[in-house]
Order: structure tokens, then C-alpha cells, then sequence
């Protein structure tokens, strides 16, 4: 029984081993010294993804707001409460989660794209 939690144990050293040289060969997570400007742009792919996710978002000029403080005053206080503790469950927990990805990825990512 000992030897096989050693071979467990040692697989989990040899896969965390293999997941660190990974990293270690993966280009956007070596650091850039030489690198203080993200133009021209080297890693196409990486800046392709980020146009797509900057365009997945909507501005406020996208959207017709002007009827919203009308359809605001017709809905019954029971669901003005439901509708503003929604909005501020989500906008603080979106804030949460995108605070812990930043924080993350701005210390692994090295490359500007």
C-alpha cells in the first residue's frame, strides 16, 4: 500500500515538473525586457482574441436609454426592489471577479497584446 501512494505522489511531482517547463517555454508568460511598446503587434492570434473580446461588449451609445426612467416608475415597488438588488448583487460580484482575473493575469502575462 506504501509503495503505491509513493507512485501517486511521485506522478503528481512528475506532472507539476512537466506543467513548470510548460510554462517556462510558453511565450506570453516569458518575461519582455526588451519590450516597452505593444506596436507592432507580435502575437497576432493574442490581439485578434482581444478585438473579438472588446467588441463582445456594448456601449452606452448602442443602446436606447431614453425610456428607462419610464419604465421605471411603472413598475410596482416589489419589483423595483427584485430589479436593484439584481443589479447590485451582479455589479459587485463582477467586480470581485474581475479584480481576482487582473490581479492574476497581470502577474503571469508578460507580453503587451
Amino acid at each position: 500500500m506504501g509503495s503505491l501512494k509513493n507512485e501517486t505522489e511521485n506522478e503528481v511531482n512528475q506532472r507539476e515538473q512537466g506543467e513548470q517547463e510548460q510554462e517556462d517555454q510558453e511565450p506570453i508568460l516569458m518575461e519582455q525586457n526588451q519590450r516597452f511598446c505593444m506596436f507592432p503587434i507580435r502575437y497576432k492570434q493574442v490581439w485578434e482574441m482581444y478585438k473579438k473580446a472588446q467588441a463582445s461588449f456594448w456601449t452606452a451609445e448602442e443602446v436606447d436609454l431614453s425610456q428607462d426612467v419610464q419604465h421605471w416608475e411603472r413598475l410596482l415597488d416589489s419589483e423595483k426592489h427584485f430589479i436593484s438588488h439584481v443589479l447590485a448583487f451582479f455589479a459587485a460580484s463582477d467586480g470581485i471577479v474581475l479584480e481576482n482575473l487582473a490581479a492574476r493575469f497581470l502577474n503571469d502575462i508578460q507580453i503587451p497584446e
